[in-house]
């Protein structure tokens, strides 16, 4: 515990914690639906007496860590470009699940995990996202143990129908985050469906390497403006100088 609160009381002397994994050849994504990301060099020379360089890229929307918007799984729901700023750079609060979680890529997060961390830290702020971590973000850069042995076979935790039911009743919270493939686990979509259904966005493969502070800080979630897009590439940073 004096090791887990020296590490919180670091972090808080205004530091920024990229959340994000960057995008290579090594990029996760789902198989085989979705095209991996593609890095084109153009060019790379000097050229009249100044050096340039240009490349291209190819992906598709839901690959590495990304957004979800609510129209992913809500044909109602905000597209990116439509989602309001006030919900993508807001007050941060981390669930920490690892320990339950203990390795089991069949876990699902359910309401007692969630009424647990209210009855130690309070309500749940408005406005707020909900960063959680099942300690699957060590397995990364290991495709078979991060989504498990085959496409059809995919195996990692994620939230319970009932958790989300949980979030969305509670208003109080505009988005949800996970070190995970999916908000949902393995291959369900109760989740998302729940959660985009009060457009909610999700926030998918986080960089969650270490345990962020329970609450009050502040996360920027900014996506890739794709207009019409149903989610796409997100740069998310959590901000610990409010603590």
């Amino acid at each position: 515990m004096l090791l887990f609160m020296m590490l919180i009381l670091s972090f808080a002397n205004g530091k920024k914690i990229d959340l994000s994994y960057p995008y290579d050849e090594d990029t996760a994504y789902w198989i085989p639906s979705d095209i991996p990301f593609r890095f084109i060099k153009k060019t790379a020379n000097v050229d009249d007496g100044y050096w340039y360089a240009a490349n291209q890229f190819e992906t598709a929307e839901h690959c590495g860590t990304h957004l979800d918007a609510p129209y992913h799984f809500n044909k109602l729901g905000w597209k990116v470009d439509e989602i309001p700023l006030d919900r993508l750079i807001t007050t941060g609060v981390f669930l920490n699940a690892s320990l339950e979680t203990n390795g089991n890529c069949s876990f699902t997060l359910s309401t007692k995990e969630l009424e647990k961390w209210e009855n130690q830290n309070g309500e749940f702020p408005n406005n707020s996202v909900l960063l959680i971590s099942f300690g699957w973000a060590s397995r990364y850069n290991n495709k078979t143990e991060y989504f498990g042995p085959s496409s059809d076979k995919l195996c990692f935790p994620g939230l319970s129908k009932e958790a989300a039911e949980w979030i969305t009743k509670s208003e109080k919270i505009v988005g949800v985050g996970v070190d995970t493939p999916s908000t949902d686990q393995g291959l369900n979509v109760e989740a998302h469906l729940e959660l985009t259904s009060k457009n909610l966005y999700l926030l998918e493969n986080l960089a969650i390497i270490h345990p962020l502070p329970n609450r009050n800080f502040t996360v920027y979630s900014l996506p890739m403006k794709i207009k019409n897009g149903t989610g796409g590439p997100c740069r998310i940073v959590a901000d610990l100088s409010t603590l």
